[in-house]
């Protein structure tokens, strides 16, 4: 079955983070690591639902690790 994937704007992440759309935006800027990745159309940044989703599983992921002793 085919999965449908969505473009979304910087709003979107915005609220799906639960912070502001500026601090999104100058963290993008920073180029920091603490952000999913971005597809740049023309003048537009989207971020790929999905590719969200995923970096937020692998976010949760690694701060429920246990530390190796």
């Amino acid at each position: 079955m085919t999965q449908f994937r969505f473009l979304r704007p910087t709003s979107w992440l915005a609220k799906r983070l639960g912070l502001s759309v500026s601090t999104i935006e100058r963290l993008r800027a920073q180029g920091s690591n603490d952000l999913p990745p971005c597809v740049r159309i023309g003048g537009a940044i989207r971020y790929d639902d999905v590719t969200v989703e995923e970096w937020l599983q692998g976010k949760m992921g690694s701060t429920n690790r246990s530390p190796v002793a």
